[in-house]
């Protein structure tokens, strides 16, 4: 499945979640929402090779409880996330350049300073982390200077440990700068 195709069944699903939210049905969404998270699951888990975004799609498509799942309390919320974040994932098969990764960091804090500074500190910290998620799982297409280091920088910023229920305020924060912290790293790095 083309990930273009997956962000438009997820605008279907957000399209039909607030006609249901709108007509008084609050209690339809969750099913909705686990719903199109399953047919994603199934739709990638036929291909193999997965492309690196299918990778990171699967991850967020998995039933098990993810450190972005600690931003919001309520499990819909939660459901809602994961979603945003495929929806922020840009096409992605792999890296020729570290110039490539360079690009890929640039259009993410683009996007992700404004959420932050306008309040949206959780779906800056989601883009940030989906992001990562991304460098760390595309492959090179071919050998190059700064590769190896880039997804090491990568690495550590998704081995945090899952909370068992949601981040505080203060934890978001400073989630979503540690994250930031690890994308600047990665940008720091010379060819």
């Amino acid at each position: 499945m083309r990930l273009m195709t997956m962000k438009q069944i997820i605008l279907d699903t957000n399209v039909r979640t607030r006609a249901l939210d709108k007509s008084g049905r609050p209690e339809a969404l969750a099913p909705v929402y686990e719903t199109t998270l399953a047919a994603l699951r199934m739709a990638i888990a036929e291909d193999d090779p997965q492309p690196s975004w299918e990778r990171v799609v699967a991850a967020l498509t998995d039933t098990r409880r993810l450190i972005i799942d600690a931003l919001d309390q309520m499990p819909l919320d939660q459901m809602r996330r994961r979603l945003a974040c495929i929806e922020d994932i840009p096409e992605v098969s792999g890296f020729g350049a570290l110039e490539d990764i360079y690009a890929l960091i640039g259009a993410t804090i683009n996007v992700g300073a404004p959420r932050y500074n306008s309040g949206d500190v959780r779906g800056c910290a989601a883009l940030y982390w989906t992001t990562l998620h991304l460098i760390a799982d595309t492959p090179a297409t071919r050998g190059f200077p700064g590769y190896a280091k880039a997804v090491a920088q990568a690495r550590p910023a998704l081995e945090f440990e899952v909370p068992l229920g949601p981040f505080t305020a203060a934890a978001i924060d400073a989630f979503a700068w540690e994250l930031r912290h690890a994308l600047d790293a990665i940008a720091r790095i010379a060819s």
